[in-house]
């Protein structure tokens, strides 16, 4: 079934519609298993997938509680059908029936810790690192950004506040990376906002890098975000984290910059 997934997961990203409701009254004789079964199994797999930052196929929400002979084969998987961890160039968000993407409270805070999964799945998340892979995909980041500045201008125009919106700035766009946000915007009083967009296909929780540049600029701006963007192409929703970061964010050092003594 984790092939036939994939199978199904290459066809949606093609652009081909993917009848799922005929793959598994196919399926259910073969295995001997019913078709809500086989949906539930499925779902599984985009559960898996949630993890890695990838996203699943529409209308198989994630559903957890699976065992780690699932995830070994979802990582069978990923060997034979690699171009699953590329997004498209021209890569967009998904919505709800909303219509636009959903500004929601961040996730409680946790002390949640990768240690704490399953070796399986832990192993699998360090292989496909979720956060270096999204640090890395120039397309998903521009992407996340463009439709937060548009959101944002949006937002400003239904507040009365088509001045501001005017004034809003997105230097990202211009290449000038180093200011430590990417989206100047505003709060209908007129108040500023640095946007520092993190997107990603997976969940609320996955992890992002925080560059030093970032994290300084943050301590030295009170009006300073980091806008959430997960689950970006399966109902784009985001959150907003404001300084001080380490009173919602674990801040967990994994590099450091190296010069020879």
């Amino acid at each position: 079934m984790v092939a036939n997934y994939f199978l199904m997961l290459e066809r949606e990203r093609a652009g081909d519609k993917v009848n799922k409701a005929d793959l598994y009254r196919m399926l259910a004789p073969e295995v001997g298993r019913s078709e809500k079964s086989i949906e539930w199994k499925l779902r599984n797999v985009s559960a898996v997938l949630d993890e890695l930052g990838i996203a699943w196929i529409p209308g198989l929400r994630p559903a957890h509680n699976y065992q780690d002979a699932l995830v070994e084969a979802v990582e069978a998987q990923l060997g034979q059908h690699p171009k699953i961890l590329i997004d498209p160039v021209s890569v967009k968000p998904r919505f709800t029936s909303a219509g636009e993407p959903m500004l929601v409270s961040p996730p409680a805070f946790l002390n949640s810790d990768l240690q704490d999964r399953h070796p399986a799945l832990r192993r699998l998340v360090s292989k496909y690192d979720p956060a270096a892979r999204d640090e890395l995909n120039r397309s998903l980041g521009r992407a996340g950004e463009e439709m937060v500045f548009r959101f944002e201008f949006d937002r400003l125009c239904r507040a009365g506040r088509r001045d501001l919106a005017k004034e809003m700035d997105w230097p990202a766009d211009r290449g000038e990376d180093d200011r430590g946000y990417d989206i100047r915007s505003f709060e209908s009083d007129g108040e500023e906002r640095l946007l520092e967009i993190k997107t990603t296909n997976g969940h609320a929780r996955t992890r992002f890098w925080l560059s030093r540049t970032q994290y300084e600029v943050a301590g030295q701006n009170p009006t300073y975000r980091i806008r959430r963007v997960f689950h970006f192409r399966n109902g784009a929703e985001m959150f907003d984290i404001k300084p001080p970061l380490d009173a919602g964010l674990r801040l967990i050092p994994e590099k450091y910059v190296a010069v020879p003594r």
